[in-house]
């Protein structure tokens, strides 16, 4: 198998971006943590740079330099529990940000989680997206704020149900361990003032 060396990627990416007026496409992959970003940079058609650990404020401010070098930037992070404020923020900087589905990473499967290498396999899977393999990248929708806001309300709610029913489930439990035939809705104020239990 023959293998191109760095030198001669750098040599053809200069020659590339010469024919561009020196600005290249930047591809980011992103791995995406509460409190700070995990970033690999390809330039062009390049080999992705090391990862950087970024705040999320000095990220974004990194970012919009990276755009006014650029002739175009591309991002890609997996759809998490955080949201979707990190791509509107991309987004209204110029930068193209798409959302994909969790996915397995760790092809090699050295089962160990690692976040440089997952930001890079998302920075190459970015990479094959631009070039035109658009089966490279599963694409999430991005809902509207209002959308989020909403499924977030429709979440909570679901969450109180459960928790709510678990509760149910310990009292009917606890009346069974002390002898008492379970009642439904045991929960309700007029119904547990009824009940044989001591006060307090």
């Amino acid at each position: 198998m023959q293998y191109i060396n760095d030198t001669e990627l750098s040599s053809h990416e200069e020659t590339r971006c010469q024919f561009n007026g020196g600005r290249c496409a930047i591809k980011l992959g992103i791995d995406v943590h509460q409190d700070f970003y995990v970033v690999v940079e390809q330039v062009g058609g390049s080999n992705p740079k090391p990862p950087q650990r970024f705040r999320k404020q000095a990220f974004l401010h990194w970012a919009a330099k990276l755009k006014s070098q650029a002739t175009e930037v591309y991002a890609v992070y997996e759809a998490c529990g955080f949201g979707f404020a990190l791509q509107r923020q991309l987004s209204a900087l110029s930068i193209q940000c798409h959302v994909v589905c969790p996915q397995k990473l760790d092809e090699q499967n050295k089962r160990v989680k690692t976040d440089g290498p997952d930001a890079k396999a998302l920075c190459l899977k970015l990479d094959r997206f631009v070039q035109g393999n658009r089966d490279a990248l599963a694409i999430v929708r991005v809902p509207t704020e209002e959308e989020e806001q909403a499924r977030a309300i429709h979440r909570q709610r679901e969450q109180l149900v459960k928790a709510r029913k678990q509760l149910e489930a310990q009292g009917r439990s606890l009346m069974v361990n002390h002898g008492l035939e379970p009642v439904q809705n045991w929960w309700k104020p007029r119904t547990l003032a009824a009940l044989p239990v001591p006060n307090g």
